[in-house]
């Protein structure tokens, strides 16, 4: 097997429409697109449709999020953060998070480690925003519509943009 993988974004953006498998846990669907020998790198691409939402949930370790297509949210400390094509944000491993779409389908490519495939029960754990882990999972309120914020203000549910200029290590 080779140890090189180039994968073109836009076939798999469209294939996960047609072959991807359900998302365990969320009303989404995910493609695998890489999986290292051992399964501690590896890569998907999910696909959230319009007013889609995950709930909160941690997962073993950290990753990677690349909006490809959509707008978007993350919330982290129950701060709502828009995200639009192009936004990369990094959720560091055990962070209580949730990821909804807007009024238009949301694509991501999802890269963690370690890697669990998207249909698997342990890629993620639903939990309260303390990290508590709870057996049905907890929705976020949504967000608004049309919120056309990307200030830096913190605040419950408070539409906000990517944080910008040089990473601080801080969960964005």
């Amino acid at each position: 097997m080779s140890a090189l993988r180039i994968v073109s974004l836009p076939a798999a953006t469209a294939a996960v429409l047609d072959g991807g498998v359900a998302v365990h846990g969320a009303p989404a669907k995910g493609l695998g697109l890489h999986l290292s020998g051992d399964g501690h790198l590896g890569a998907d691409i999910i696909h959230v449709p319009a007013g889609g939402q995950f709930p909160v949930h941690t997962h073993p370790g950290h990753h990677l999020l690349l909006c490809l297509e959509g707008l978007g949210t993350i919330t982290v400390d129950e701060v709502v953060h828009q995200v639009r094509p192009g936004d990369l944000y990094m959720v560091d491993g055990q962070v209580p998070h949730a990821v909804g779409a807007g009024d238009r389908d949301h694509v991501l490519v999802a890269i963690g480690a370690p890697h669990r495939p998207v249909d698997s029960p342990d890629r993620m754990t639903f939990t309260d925003w303390e990290g508590t882990r709870l057996d049905e999972p907890l929705f976020p309120p949504p967000a608004p519509a049309r919120s056309t914020g990307r200030g830096s203000g913190k605040g419950r549910h408070r539409a906000t943009g990517p944080a910008t200029g040089p990473a601080t290590g801080a969960a964005s």
